[in-house]
């Protein structure tokens, strides 16, 4: 694969030369102004791209939305060298946006969002628990609030000098989106139509595949006694280590369920006619978009309104959004002018999906289930009856879940449901002093209400915790209100004069204060419900969970310079520098300033070859300071869940530190970016070291301090990597066109120095036993678990039942979740009217736990736990019957101690390695999580406005489009490797997934 695409790669390449040569005309040449064009950079200035010392990469807003999705974020994958965008397959879910690899060990590491100029709210609400595979609720990001049909370009800026006049918040690169504006218009007001319809279907590479050969049990029978002398099935067992079919009858959960079709009744021991594969549903996305705009030589304004309605395969799940948007700018004098914008957002979703472990249907699916179990039947159940009729019942006589809540019962009972109501909005003032001198006031804010409910149904299984309890709950309703808002003042004053014919300036000064402002009140009933049915905090049995409550705010106040010099349009510098005093800081310690420095030289205007259209070399170096959450200085107690009505409260168990001070991020970067030929072939290559220094983050301290950390300054990150983005057009005639574009990176983070004394910062201990972690002088994201116990030589040792033996501690690497690379490489293929697209999105390495297949390996729910031994017989025979297996290593040579022989003793496989306590250690379910996808398929007809012989409709164009349409190559069995808990610094985990969908769209947009 890889020989392979290299090779194509090389002939494309040869490719575009000879066919740029052959069809190179005069009237082909291309100014260097235009090649390189006008970008929007830090606090939305305009910038000519040729004159930054840095790198940045732009897509334009017609790749943003032509995909229909919930979330934009999913369309910019594969589309930037250097930013990793992991698309989650949670309904709903977050995803997680890292530029250049990570700069901090704890803290957060998304890159910061910025719209037409003001930073926007991209939080995340979702439980440790939850983060940690404990359970919970992917909440998703609140960046998918922002509308794709509403943009016009996003322009990402990486590295530190080109978001140093940011600040604080920006030291993990910025992703810039401006938004469409209206535009004069002398055919009156402009109106733009779009609507969608994709419908999802689960890929079934990325759900398991079951053995079809065992039935439900872990001793190798499933049958717990008899009556009527036929078996009972032994009910209360979550597993599939239980008998072979053979099709006699037998007495399954169904004979003791009442109504059941088969109450009362023996049915044949075999594998069952429906699968939990067909619990899903097939999803559906509706998106209708309708825009307004126009404008005369004084005011222009756009509005828009779009509505989403979608359902995912889960049943019982809906998400409908509404979002209203309008912006306008008005002249006020020749010199004077306002802009205004405003987005309302209101989102309402039922029906999210559990994550890791506890009540998760998928863990049920992926890890403990009864392959004789018919998914069909549970369905019957519960919409015939309305109750908690499940597979895994206690006894014949106690129909109560053993572990497992009948799936539908969950899905329509146990639901979740969340509303999202936002609010951003900015007004700014542009004024021209002179022709050389403007003055800017600006001032932006955004802020969301959020309302989460969760139900936990009168008849579920007890043993799960629910809401704010620490102890199971029989039922329970939990309510949590977050509410958070930023608002940022901006004044800046430029100034920009051509000094002589050769030499330039361009210089801002300005100020800015940010203030952020979060609010959580978090409650939930005690003791299960009082009502059945009833889901309100005053129905709870006991005295309802005294609740959490949290009201935290942190104003950072900025002021920053900036001075560029350009000479003979060739030669350009530039240097800013930015003072930050934080709140959330020491008073000592809360003021902190950092410089930046960049350069580039436009060679193509020194070589003068007719190849060539245009070349720059560039250099930048930065620093960026940071400051930390706010509540980080003072030690308090916090009020914690009750114990039944018995108050709790608890010190802080991370003590404060009074004398912290600010972060800090060195950058170093240099590239090349050429294009030639005509502009038919061109490249981008970077090279970039970041050191995230003197990170705030918790560590270990003594017990007799009555805590056992303490937050303090400590610990570096280093980051380097290569980033290539290459543009070529192999054909181009008046009526067809082929481009290809490819991204390509490599960043790759290290802990280069931790406080003395400490070899590792966890970042997660997660269910399982694995964790992922920060070693000193190891890779960020390193995974350990438990490991094999080898020999001198390399070799597994197999122990005296044959299993192998397992270290006793699991603090063994096994390698980090970081791919080492990743790619993208997108085709569009024009013909005339007709264009073709496609785009092929390769990530390599990085490493994956698989908590699923951990566990199914001891319920054997996967084939991979039959089938025959080296002497033809069944594996799960019992050795008498000649069952087991030898597996590969060494044992201990009984006739001389200390040296090891080939094995020979054969390992029962008959019941589950859980029973026979035979597990292998966790390292055996590490995979390589590489992958290779076809990320996008698109096919669009533009129609000439002429067919339509009307002057009310000016453009049509109807796509069909495809998405995750195929996985062409993956390590990781039954499961997309990109599928995790949720967004942050915890990757590399697995534990019920959702299955991933292939996505099917037609888009039909119409501009009047």
């Amino acid at each position: 694969m890889k020989k392979l695409t290299t090779s194509l790669l090389v002939l494309a390449l040869t490719s575009s030369v000879a066919m740029a040569n052959a069809q190179e005309k005069k009237n082909d040449t291309v100014k260097t102004k235009e090649i390189e064009g006008v970008v929007v950079t830090a606090l939305g200035i305009k910038r000519e791209k040729r004159s930054l010392g840095y790198a940045t990469q732009e897509v334009k807003g017609d790749a943003v939305n032509k995909n229909p999705t919930t979330n934009f974020l999913n369309n910019l994958s594969g589309k930037v060298a250097g930013l990793e965008i992991k698309q989650s397959t949670n309904f709903g879910g977050s995803i997680n946006v890292v530029t250049r690899g990570y700069k901090s060990l704890l803290g957060d590491n998304q890159a910061l969002f910025v719209v037409d100029g003001i930073p926007i709210l991209n939080k995340n609400i979702n439980t440790t628990s939850q983060n940690t595979g404990g359970g919970g609720y992917d909440y998703g990001s609140s960046i998918s609030d922002i509308n794709p049909n509403d943009i016009e370009t996003v322009n990402v800026l990486k590295g530190a000098a080109a978001t140093a006049l940011y600040g604080s918040r920006a030291q993990n690169g910025v992703i810039i989106i401006t938004t469409k504006r209206g535009k004069k218009n002398k055919e009156g007001i402009g109106m733009e139509f779009s609507t969608s319809l994709t419908m999802s279907f689960v890929d079934k590479s990325t759900f398991p595949k079951y053995q079809t050969q065992y039935g439900q049990g872990y001793r190798g029978t499933s049958f717990a006694g008899t009556l009527g002398g036929s078996p009972v099935v032994d009910f209360g067992n979550d597993a599939s280590y239980g008998s072979p079919y053979d099709g006699s009858p037998v007495w399954q959960y169904g004979a003791f369920t009442p109504g059941s079709p088969t109450e009362g009744k023996r049915t044949p021991w075999q594998i069952a006619k429906n699968g939990p594969v067909k619990f899903f549903d097939v999803g559906a996305t509706n998106v209708n978009s309708l825009a307004f705009s126009g404008g005369d030589d004084r005011a222009t304004y756009r509005l828009s309104y779009t509505n989403t309605n979608a359902s995912d395969i889960m049943p019982n799940s809906s998400l409908i959004k509404n979002n209203f948007s309008g912006n306008a700018s008005y002249k006020l004098t020749d010199k004077l002018t306002a802009n205004f914008y405003a987005n309302y957002v209101t989102q309402k979703t039922k029906g999210r999906n559990t994550t890791g472990y506890n009540d998760n249907i998928m863990t049920n699916f992926r890890q403990w289930w009864a392959t004789n179990v018919d998914i069909k039947d549970l369905d019957y159940l519960y919409r015939t009856y309305k109750k908690n009729y499940t597979w895994n019942i206690n006894g014949s006589d106690d129909l109560s879940p053993a572990f497992w809540d009948n799936p539908y019962f969950q899905r329509y009972e146990n639901y979740q449901n969340d509303s999202r109501d936002r609010f951003a909005g900015n007004f700014s003032l542009n004024y021209d002093i002179s022709k050389e001198f403007n003055l800017l006031f600006r001032m932006g804010t955004d802020g969301y209400t959020m309302i989460t409910e969760e139900r936990k149904a009168v008849g579920s299984y007890v043993g799960n915790s629910f809401g704010l309890n620490i102890v199971p709950q029989p039922s329970g309703y939990a309510l949590s209100n977050y509410k958070f808002n930023e608002t940022n003042y901006d004044l800046i004053a430029t100034y920009k004069k051509d000094i002589t014919d050769d030499l330039n300036i361009s210089a801002l000064v300005g100020g800015n204060i940010n203030v952020q402002k979060a609010f959580s009140n978090q409650q939930s009933t005690s003791g299960g419900l009082y009502t059945p049915g009833i889901y309100t905090i005053a129905n709870s049995k006991s005295n309802p969970a005294r609740p959490l409550i949290s009201d935290i705010s942190k104003y950072v106040y900025g002021a920053f310079a900036q001075l560029s010099l350009g000479y003979k349009n060739t030669y350009y510098l530039e240097g800013t520098f930015r003072r930050d005093q934080s709140t959330a800081l020491p008073s000592n310690h809360a003021v902190y300033w950092y410089p930046s420095l960049s350069a580039s030289v436009v060679f193509s205007n020194l070589i003068k070859a007719s190849w060539l259209n245009f070349g720059k070399v560039r250099a930048a170096y930065a620093e960026v300071g940071s400051d930390t959450a706010a509540d980080q200085l003072l030690n308090r107690y916090f009020a914690q869940p009750s114990y039944g009505d018995i108050p709790v409260y608890a010190y802080n168990a991370v003590l404060r530190n009074f004398d912290l001070k600010s972060q800090g991020l060195k950058n170093l970067e240099v590239g090349i970016e050429a294009k030639m030929f005509n502009n038919r072939l061109g490249f981008d290559v970077s090279w970039f070291q970041n050191k995230a220094y003197d990170q705030i983050l918790a560590l270990p301290v003594s017990y007799a301090t009555g805590s056992s950390a303490k937050t303090q300054n400590a610990g570096e990150l280093t980051t380097k990597g290569f980033e290539i983005a290459v543009n070529v057009t192999p054909i181009k005639t008046s009526n067809f066109s082929w481009d290809l574009n490819l991204n390509w990176s490599n960043p790759w983070t290290k802990v280069t120095a931790l406080s003395p004394g400490i070899e590792n910062i966890s970042i997660g201990r997660l269910q399982g036993g694995a964790s992922v972690n920060a070693p000193l002088n190891g890779d960020y994201g390193t995974l350990w678990t438990s490991d094999f116990v080898y020999d001198s030589n390399g070799q597994k040792i197999v122990g005296p039942n044959g299993a192998y033996l397992v270290t006793d501690k699991a603090i063994y690497g096994q390698g980090s979740f970081q791919a080492r690379w990743s790619a993208g490489l997108s085709n569009m293929i024009t013909y005339k009217n007709l264009s073709l697209s496609f785009l092929i999105d390769w990530r390599q390495g990085g490493k994956i736990f698989s908590l699923d297949q951990a566990y199914g390996y001891g319920t054997g729910i996967y084939p991979e736990s039959v089938g025959l031994n080296d002497l033809g017989n069944p594996i799960r025979n019992t050795l008498a019957n000649g069952g087991g297996i030898i597996q590969p290593g060494v044992m201990a040579d009984p006739n001389n101690p200390g040296h090891y022989i080939p094995n020979t003793i054969r390992l029962d496989r008959s019941q589950s390695s859980q029973v026979l306590q035979t597990d292998l250690p966790q390292s055996a379910y590490i995979y390589d999580a590489s992958f290779v996808k076809l990320r996008e398929v698109a096919i669009t007809y533009k129609f000439d406005k002429n067919i339509f012989n009307s002057k009310f409709i000016q453009g049509m164009s109807v796509s069909l489009i495809g998405n995750n349409l195929w996985i062409i190559h993956k390590n990781l069995p039954y499961s997309d490797p990109e599928a995790g808990l949720s967004a942050g610094n915890i990757q590399g985990y697995q534990s019920g997934p959702l299955p991933s969908t292939r996505n099917i769209s037609l888009n039909v947009k119409i501009n009047f």
